[in-house]
């Protein structure tokens, strides 16, 4: 029997990445699935996918945490929390055969003495970011990636080989294929509408420039309405200050999302009929159906030809927020010069065929685990 622990060290969007995968490992013969939580919301986001899945609920353990990381955890300062809460469950967590995450930072469990589980990644998001831990990934013994993009790149670092990762795609869109049987998103008024999704990175953070201005073009005119739904680390700070300040900003054409599960599903990324982004990954999987794009770069970047900014090829740039609107009334004209290199970069980001990934990331992890073990017992 194979004792294998998914943890979700971080904000419940993790869920979304993993636990699919989770379910069809525990499927498996021989195989024992506990997941490990941080946040009390995350069980809750569990339970919904599950039940999209028609799957049953795996077993939940949450972190044991110390009078210090919970008052991290209180103060906000979560990327200190989470390195103090593995730090705490290594115990615990040497008595898995393998340890499943879905970010970087549980690469430092290999030096916190981690010693008998396998630790495997299931990398989340498939943008085109720089990342500034992602060094970590050398730690993992096994990594599970979502296409030929990312194995690309993390092999030319030297990070990654044939024989620590495989490609298996983006489970998430297993999730969302569930998730979409639903009623999908509609404004009152039934009117198309255009999905902000500005990013909590302060060197590509558009919101602070663009957000209110925004609002203001779009209530100005009757053919789109706005619906904003910024990465969810945006509401760490302002102990929620700034959540309360962005609901009162609601109209009947502009709705502001502080926290909804369609914020993490996909729901608003599949009904959108136009994105305006900046650094955020979610822009791939919008592109699951390419439509027009937008991104904004108040900052003026020289972002041409840097590759943390391939997906600025995929629609206008605009560099001040006076912009915005006319690109929003000429980007359907402008889809067609776009639409090719979108479903050109899909496809290299997320490999093909788009759906299967959970059950191909389970077997992956059985055939991984599986020789490990043989090789232990010739040993």
């Amino acid at each position: 029997m194979f004792r294998v622990a998914f943890i979700y060290i971080a904000e419940p969007y993790q869920c979304y990445h993993t636990a699919s995968v989770a379910s069809a490992l525990a499927r498996h013969p021989g195989y024992q699935v506990t997941e490990y939580v941080n946040f009390p919301e995350t069980v809750a986001h569990l339970s919904r996918i599950r039940r999209d899945l028609n799957a049953p609920d795996l077993p939940v353990k949450f972190f044991k945490k110390s009078p210090l990381a919970k008052l991290l955890g209180r103060a906000k300062r979560f990327d200190r929390e989470r390195i103090v809460i593995l730090r705490e469950n290594i115990a615990e967590l040497n008595d898995y055969d393998a340890i499943v995450a879905t970010e970087y930072t549980a690469g430092i469990l290999k030096t916190m003495g981690l010693k008998k589980p396998r630790l495997i990644c299931i990398m989340h998001g498939a943008g085109d970011r720089l990342v500034n831990d992602e060094v970590l990934i050398r730690n993992f013994d096994f990594t599970l990636l979502p296409g030929p993009k990312v194995e690309k790149y993390f092999q030319n670092l030297g990070y990654l080989n044939t024989q620590n990762s495989k490609i298996i795609g983006y489970p998430k869109f297993d999730v969302f294929e569930a998730v979409r049987q639903k009623k999908p998103f509609t404004f009152k008024n039934g009117k198309d509408f255009v999905l902000y999704n500005p990013h909590y990175q302060k060197k590509l953070k558009t919101y602070d420039t663009c957000l209110n201005k925004m609002i203001a073009g779009f209530d100005k005119q009757d053919t789109y309405n706005l619906l904003i739904a910024p990465h969810i680390k945006i509401f760490h700070k302002g102990f929620g200050f700034y959540k309360k300040a962005l609901k009162k900003k609601n109209t009947h054409t502009v709705f502001i999302d502080t926290g909804s599960p369609a914020m993490l599903d996909m729901t608003y990324t599949a009904s959108a009929s136009m994105y305006i982004g900046d650094g955020s990954s979610q822009v791939y999987e919008f592109l699951a159906n390419p439509r027009p794009c937008i991104f904004l770069n108040p900052k003026k970047l020289e972002w041409r030809g840097n590759p943390n900014f391939l997906h600025w090829t995929l629609g206008e740039v605009v560099e001040t927020p006076d912009q915005i609107m006319p690109a929003v009334f000429r980007a359907f004209d402008k889809h067609k010069f776009y639409r090719p290199l979108q479903e050109k970069l899909f496809l290299e980001t997320f490999g093909s065929p788009v759906l299967g990934a959970s059950q191909r990331g389970a077997d992956a992890i059985c055939e991984y685990l599986g020789s490990e073990h043989k090789k232990h017992e010739i040993y």
